[in-house]
């Protein structure tokens, strides 16, 4: 991950608050790791789907 990292902030709702608290406790990361990683993990998703469906629109 980038060393060079930018703050941010973020509103929640009292129930994403909750998951996000326990799954930092449970993995044993920050709560920011948690948000970054979930961010790479949906900008993988995206971009796979997008790339999917150009290769569809080729064939």
């Amino acid at each position: 991950m980038a060393t060079n990292k930018k703050r941010i902030t973020v509103s929640l709702t009292e129930d994403q608050y909750f998951t996000l608290e326990n799954l930092a406790k449970e993995k044993g990361f920050s709560k920011s790791a948690i948000l970054a990683l979930a961010l790479e993990n949906y900008s993988r998703k995206t971009n796979y789907v997008k790339s999917q469906e150009k290769q569809l629109n080729v064939e």
